[in-house]
């Protein structure tokens, strides 16, 4: 229904959609508390970071809610970016937003994009084989991109914790969503590159939605 009519509500801001792009949920509105809970000053120059863009709604958002931060974006989907690319402009962000094509599965995609004080994320974290067996409206309909994690759905947490120690500042934070029983070893991925990870955050079915790390 969101690709019929265009656009998806978000936070409360409006998100233009299209089939390039997963359709925001309202799971994800658990990055951005878990943000304003750890990022209390508002009125601070932050930078931010947001892993795999998608309609821009995790990273428009908190700039948005953020009016002196700044933000960049990578997305590898052309499609995909230029969604967000007009999202960015439909909020009044994009003087704020550096929006790039890029891809975490090739080498050096870290260049330029740092350094920041909260990198988020919300990663294709569907196990490959799993994909298909998805309601026929995800499955059918939304990108493979973002959906597929690979063989066990961790790929994309992998690839980011290899690249996000050079980009995140020492104290900095990272919040990646993830799937229903991923957390502890998204945790695990993350310890092991040098991250401490905090008390996960749980979404309104009290799943534990978002993971938290410290840098």
């Amino acid at each position: 229904m969101a690709y019929i009519l265009g656009e998806r509500e978000f936070w409360g801001l409006p998100f233009r959609v299209s089939p390039a792009v997963l359709v925001p949920r309202p799971d994800s509105e658990t990055v951005i508390e878990a943000a304003l809970a750890l990022l209390p000053e508002r009125d601070r120059a932050w930078r931010f970071l947001d892993l795999g863009l998608g309609s821009g709604c995790l990273l428009l958002t908190l700039l948005h809610l953020y009016p002196a931060a700044t933000g960049a974006g990578l997305e590898a989907s052309p499609e995909a970016l230029a969604v967000a690319r007009a999202n960015a402009e439909a909020l009044g962000v994009a003087g704020r937003a550096d929006l790039r094509l890029g891809d975490w599965r090739r080498p050096g995609w870290t260049g330029g994009l740092g350094p920041v004080d909260l990198l988020v994320s919300n990663p294709p974290y569907i196990a490959a084989a799993t994909v298909p067996t998805l309601m026929p409206e995800v499955s059918r309909h939304e990108p493979r991109l973002a959906l597929d994690g690979g063989a066990d759905g961790l790929d994309a947490y992998r690839a980011i914790a290899a690249g996000a120690a050079s980009l995140v500042v020492p104290g900095g934070r990272v919040l990646l969503e993830g799937g229903e029983g991923q957390a502890p070893d998204i945790a695990g991925i993350f310890a092991a590159a040098g991250f401490a990870p905090e008390a996960p955050w749980k979404d309104l079915s009290g799943i534990e939605r978002v993971v938290s790390l410290k840098h």
